[in-house]
């Protein structure tokens, strides 16, 4: 499970938000499903990433969540991320749907970290990310299953 640190004061998903940010800045779609007790279901299409779903689930953020933030952000050095991602209170639960390609999940992380201006915290907390750092990261490794492919 990602999680996504949001700069906001209660725990919401911006639906909204997120379809006019994916059609105005990463020329995708995202279409929401129904509400679950699981959270919301969303698809995200865009090339050259295809179609992936995920479920987006907003809560408070914890002090366990705040305790991942350094050791990411020493991952990466994503200097100042930590910092950023202390100064949220809520935070999105990311769950992409089995199979779905990492390159999928970071391009789709971009977009969150767009709307929720707080840093996306992978589920390997091997670093946080931003809106440039989950493209490039995204961009490599479809880079590197189009090598593999070739």
């Amino acid at each position: 499970m990602f999680l996504q640190f949001v700069q906001q004061n209660e725990p919401r998903v911006d639906l909204d938000g997120l379809a006019r940010a994916a059609e105005r800045h990463f020329d995708a779609t995202l279409s929401p499903g129904a509400p679950s007790p699981l959270g919301i279901r969303v698809q995200f299409t865009s090339q050259p990433y295809g179609t992936a779903a995920f479920t987006l689930r907003a809560r408070t953020c914890t002090e366990s969540d705040y305790a991942r933030l350094e050791p990411a952000e020493r991952a990466n050095q994503s200097h100042g991320m930590a910092g950023l991602g202390r100064r949220c209170t809520a935070l999105w639960e990311v769950l992409p749907d089995p199979g779905t390609p990492a390159a999928a999940c970071f391009h789709f992380g971009a977009l969150l970290a767009s709307v929720a201006l707080g840093p996306l915290l992978p589920p390997e907390g091997d670093g946080l990310y931003g809106v440039r750092s989950a493209r490039l990261r995204a961009e490599a490794m479809l880079g590197r299953a189009k090598s593999k492919s070739e």
